[in-house]
């Protein structure tokens, strides 16, 4: 027979499992799981700091810094234009290439 801690490890167990694929569907950009063609690319000229947080290699200071560069400096014109923001250089530029757009 079977102790109380087993079947209780096991229930839990069995409940994670049934959990997973809730967290699943709130999969980011930064996700291996996540496709390109799922999303309407960001306009970096109105995305937010928690929607400029989902693109790769993005964390809150580098969204932040977009966001005061555009208010600083005005809309972009063109993507490329990123790099001119502190911390984003060419590398970064071609991660996030393909997820924004401007307009």
């Amino acid at each position: 027979m079977k102790s109380l801690k087993t079947v209780l490890y096991s229930s839990l167990a069995a409940l994670s499992l049934i959990h997973l694929p809730l967290h699943a569907q709130e999969q980011s950009i930064n996700s291996p799981m996540y496709s390109e063609q799922q999303i309407e690319k960001l306009n970096l000229n109105a995305a937010t700091l928690e929607e400029l947080v989902l693109l790769p290699g993005i964390g809150k200071s580098k969204a932040q810094a977009i966001i005061s560069y555009r208010e600083e400096m005005g809309y972009f014109i063109e993507v490329d234009q990123i790099t001119e923001v502190r911390g984003i250089g060419q590398k970064m530029l071609e991660k996030i290439r393909d997820y924004v757009k401007v307009e």
